[in-house]
């Protein structure tokens, strides 16, 4: 004869199998969740852990390149210009400083750690409280900025005085782009020489520096192109790529401009064999036409019709699928407009535009330095770094491809 249970207890053994269920299903789907990757969502700005060390720590900085830091795999480079830190080790560096990073598709870096001076690079700062290179902490890891490329030697002032007057004139050189050579585990860093005097910045010149990461040192720094030779827009070169046995390198020309923005102008291409002796010779250089490549660069023509460049960054995104994308920012109100293309020669078609929300600033300090990230990228979002003078800062977004 079989038993029957109460109903009471046949619906409390009910609800402690369901429950102990439900326990289950959340214990495996927490076990079975991807760990959260490093880094913050965007939009967020792009911090250093010197910054995050203390309170009082902050630092101003402008532009910021990004690229995958060879022989790390998930790790990055990051690029800045001009930097100034505060803090209880306040400094100042004109010119190009560098930090590293995780490198996690859709996500800012945060913190990065600021790289000291490289073996072949500038001096340290010659402020009284900068500190040492190896940073406050043991580790290093919240060292204050350090020098990546210092000052240009013979830039100059109108009238041909040295580029160098205490508090009101002075020259640097800021990073211009970073790309791998194939088969090599170092870095080519592209960089241009300046003379900032008061709100006039100068650009008189052109170099290319080999970054090596395994023993942190810099060799071959060369200067190709200067402007008092009368160049149409070499100095104003960036944007490494590297394709088909040539390295490519894009500048911007504005023909018709008010101030803050460009309403006509040009993407100029130029190339040269990927070979360290080629990239270093100024004669081996060739300029994009549409008949051909020619050595004249003064018949280069626009490699982007319909182009109206305030500045513009080139990256290779073929890994997400898109190829080469070209940011071209369109002036000083956050406004960019996204290219893309399947070589460097096109052909360009048009992809995407849009505005990035920068606030505060006036004359040639309002927003800028619009850069992609290919390796923070995704095949949904480009990651898009600007400087936004609201906190003197670099702020990183995901925008739609």
């Amino acid at each position: 004869m079989t038993r029957r249970l109460p109903r009471a207890r046949i619906c409390l053994a009910a609800a402690v199998a369901a429950l102990l269920a439900a326990v289950i299903a959340v214990a495996a789907g927490i076990s079975s969740s991807p760990p959260r990757p490093p880094g913050t969502a965007p939009p967020a700005r792009v911090l250093s852990a010197y910054e995050t060390a203390a309170p009082g720590n902050t630092i101003d900085r402008d532009c910021g390149y990004s690229a995958p830091l060879p022989g790390r795999p998930g790790r990055s480079i990051w690029l800045f210009c001009d930097t100034v830190w505060k803090g209880a080790r306040p400094g100042l560096w004109l010119g190009t400083t560098a930090a590293t990073g995780p490198a996690d598709p859709g996500r800012v870096p945060a913190p990065l750690t600021e790289l000291p001076t490289p073996d072949g690079g500038p001096s340290p700062p010659a402020t009284p409280d900068a500190g040492p290179s190896t940073g406050p902490s043991p580790s290093g890891r919240a060292r204050p900025p350090q020098g990546m490329l210092g000052a240009p030697p013979g830039l100059v002032l109108p009238g041909g005085r040295a580029c160098h007057i205490p508090g009101t004139a002075y020259g640097a050189s800021w990073a211009s782009g970073a790309a791998r050579p194939p088969g090599t585990a170092t870095l080519l860093i592209a960089y241009t020489d300046v003379c900032v005097h008061g709100t006039t910045i100068s650009t008189q010149g052109f170099g290319l520096v080999t970054y090596r990461p395994d023993g942190h040192a810099l060799t071959g720094r060369a200067r190709l192109f200067n402007s008092p030779a009368g160049l149409p827009f070499q100095h104003n070169l960036g944007s490494p790529v590297f394709a088909r046995g040539h390295l490519y390198l894009f500048a911007s020309v504005c023909d018709t401009s008010a101030f803050g923005a460009c309403h006509g102008g040009r993407v100029t291409l130029a190339r040269v064999r990927a070979d360290p002796a080629a990239w270093r010779d100024p004669a081996a250089y060739r300029y994009w036409t549409p008949g051909g490549w020619t050595p004249d660069a003064a018949q280069a023509r626009t490699v982007v019709r319909g182009a109206a460049p305030y500045l513009v960054h080139v990256a290779d995104y073929s890994a997400h699928g898109k190829g080469l994308v070209m940011v071209e920012q369109r002036g000083l109100d956050g406004r960019y407009r996204l290219w893309r293309a399947p070589a460097p020669e096109g052909p360009w078609t048009p992809a995407a535009d849009g505005t990035v929300p920068c606030s505060g600033g006036s004359g040639l300090n309002q927003c800028r330095a619009l850069i992609g990230h290919p390796g923070l990228s995704t095949r949904d979002a480009l990651l898009l770094s600007y400087y936004d003078p609201a906190d003197h800062h670099i702020t990183a977004r995901a925008v739609p491809w």
